[in-house]
């Protein structure tokens, strides 16, 4: 963590003001140390800051904490050059938010659900400065990632209650993360409160009665949560590989693909051009605590009722919009 960034940050709990105490740092990079308001303190660990979620057994992102550091740069654009999905992170990030133009001029972005980081490395290849927040255990991917990067603040916190000052950025971002909270109208909120008078906000969640709102994903995420507890990620993991696998295999066959197909629908699973992808999608579609499923008409109000400026549905379908405080 950049000292940098603290004029960015408030007690998540209460708005205080934070102050800073430092145990390991490198010139202005935070690596161990503390925050601490009037009324709490939050620890620095490997130079993430720790809001929530850090050593937590009732933690319900458990399962993107796995994800994300097992397949943590699998969507980095600088990892796809010449593969089949080169260039898709930064071609969604452009359409989601609206916003093609090539240099953010040093504006701060915040992503609301970061990950590891995929859209961060797009801000910071369009000259932004980026801050990203997730409550799950892919920040330890994240903030290693970014370790060295002193334009990049990696924060350990939950999007519904979250650690930036109101009306201090240009601009917030979440891309499918809200449906996976427990209140993803709140985070929307808490989307709002940050961010500057004229500044800009994208949100893209998951579509009611689309694939990741489907009967069969639903039950499967039912099976894995109920497993989770004493087989952990491995029962996701396997069924992940085993339909990818098999049922890309079956595609490539035009009887097999005739004959089998109605059969296939009792097994979700995404079919990407990258198979590596397809098993992560997989993986990521049947494994989260909580998903919803929500209308244009729904996501729109989220916006009007925020009076939001220059509501916009995005070009990349589905509930995804984009607009001006």
């Amino acid at each position: 963590m950049q000292k940098f960034f603290i004029q960015y940050l408030v007690d998540p709990k209460t708005h205080e003001e934070l102050k800073l105490k430092i145990k390991k740092s490198d010139g202005d990079n935070i690596i161990e140390g503390e925050l601490y308001s009037k009324s709490n303190s939050y620890s620095i660990v490997r130079g993430v800051p720790r809001f929530a979620g850090y050593n937590d057994n009732s933690n319900y992102t458990k399962s993107f904490g796995y994800q994300w550091n097992k397949w943590s740069l699998i969507q980095f654009d600088s990892k796809n050059i010449g593969k089949k999905m080169e260039g898709y992170t930064k071609m969604m990030w452009d359409k989601i938010t609206g916003l093609v133009k090539n240099n953010l001029d040093n504006e701060v972005i915040v992503d609301f659900g970061c990950g590891p980081g995929r859209f961060i490395e797009t801000i910071r290849e369009k000259n932004g400065i980026a801050i990203g927040l997730d409550l799950s255990d892919a920040v330890e991917a994240a903030g290693e990632i970014f370790k060295d990067d002193k334009n990049v603040l990696i924060c350990q916190a939950d999007i519904l209650k979250s650690p930036i000052k109101s009306n201090c950025v240009d601009g917030v971002f979440s891309i499918g993360v809200l449906h996976h909270t427990t209140n993803p109208v709140m985070g929307f909120n808490e989307m709002t409160r940050v961010l500057k008078p004229t500044g800009w906000i994208s949100v893209s969640v998951y579509s009611n009665g689309g694939y990741y709102d489907s009967f069969f994903v639903h039950v499967y995420r039912r099976i894995f949560k109920f497993l989770w507890p004493v087989f952990k990620h491995y029962p996701a993991l396997i069924y992940s590989y085993v339909t990818v696998y098999t049922f890309k295999a079956i595609l490539k066959i035009p009887i097999l693909r005739t004959l089998l197909r109605p059969f296939m629908s009792f097994f979700p699973f995404m079919n990407i051009k990258d198979i590596d992808w397809s098993v992560l999608n997989t993986f990521d579609s049947v494994t989260p605590s909580n998903q919803s499923g929500h209308t244009m008409y729904e996501v729109f109000h989220w916006f009007k009722k925020a009076g939001l400026k220059e509501i916009e549905p995005s070009n990349w379908g589905g509930s995804s919009f984009h607009a001006k405080k």
